[in-house]
């Protein structure tokens, strides 16, 4: 099938044919992807999507402690319904945050005027709230409530919210 599995796996060689890449090609994509969006199976023979996800999908992660800081890029649009109803997933799986203040600020700038906003994740964790590691600096969460929200940054400063 060329249909993604539950877990979100497709053949390479559905990939290779759609986009003419070689096996190498889609290999050199993989290794370089300094996000690190992808996951090669061991065999080389199945790829997959590691977040970003719009269909439903069983990772099969497990839930792990996060850094005590999280960050979240977004645009000043977003911010005054992410100060009423907290982060949510929208038309994605997860919500997506990083370890990396730049991350996100890099992901803010492609919606409009940046912000980053710094979040509480070690209460989170403590008050059970799930959060896998994705991959490199990207983490997971279903949603951050907006008391979780510390502050926000604009233009490199931080301001309590």
């Amino acid at each position: 099938s060329d249909k993604p599995d539950q877990n979100g796996w497709v053949n390479t060689s559905i990939v290779s044919n759609e986009l003419s890449l070689s096996q190498q090609d889609i290999q050199q994509i993989v290794n370089g992807d300094d996000k690190g969006r992808f996951d090669l199976s061991d065999d080389n023979l199945r790829i997959r999507a590691l977040y970003g996800h719009s269909i439903k999908i069983d990772l099969e992660l497990k839930s792990t402690a996060p850094p005590f800081v999280l960050y979240h890029g977004t645009a000043e649009k977003y911010l005054q319904s992410i100060m009423k109803d907290g982060i949510l997933p929208r038309k994605r799986s997860y919500v997506h945050l990083s370890e990396s203040k730049d991350i996100a600020n890099q992901v803010a700038a492609r919606h409009g005027n940046p912000i980053v906003l710094s979040v509480d994740a070690k209460s989170m964790f403590e008050n059970g709230c799930k959060f896998y590691k994705a991959q490199k600096n990207v983490w997971l969460a279903e949603c951050v409530p907006s008391e979780y929200i510390m502050s926000r940054m604009y233009d490199g400063d931080f301001v309590n919210k």
